[in-house]
């Protein structure tokens, strides 16, 4: 993107001073209660505990893997669980299937990995390592009704 020009960083001076300049303005998408709605929604996705599993064994497998100095942390295995269910959510499902889990996986994990330093050295991408644990962990049966 670059760097602004001149007279871009007198601006972004300008605001800065002045304060009560509101520049950028925004113009309200939707209401209050309508976010809070729309927050509400993934509280009523359904996740098996075949699926909690699954989501458990691909985080702690980051842990397993040489090329990963500090894996997915406790933290992050919620993280994985609350973007599942917001996956399948804005699918129209009220259930997480494995494939929700998988589809979250690489935004939601890749960053969380602080890979070893021989790892980090011959160029390995933590997405690459997160690939692999998706490949490694078996992925539950879900039941069909």
């Amino acid at each position: 993107m670059g760097y602004p020009g001149r007279g871009g960083e007198l601006q972004l001076l300008k605001r800065r001073a002045n304060r009560h300049e509101q520049a950028p303005t925004v113009e309200r998408a939707t209401e209050n209660a309508d976010v809070t709605d729309l927050q509400a929604v993934p509280e009523t996705v359904t996740v098996d505990d075949k699926v909690r599993g699954y989501i458990v064994d691909l985080s702690r497998e980051t842990r397993t893997d040489p090329r990963v100095e500090v894996g997915v942390s406790p933290r992050g295995v919620q993280r994985l669980f609350e973007a599942a269910r917001a996956h399948a959510a804005l699918s129209g499902r009220e259930y997480v299937a494995p494939d929700d889990v998988k589809r979250v996986a690489h935004p939601v994990l890749d960053h969380r990995l602080v890979l070893a330093t021989e790892a980090s050295v011959n160029g390995v991408e933590k997405g690459a390592v997160v690939a692999d644990v998706l490949d490694r962990v078996e992925v539950p049966a879900m039941a069909t009704n």
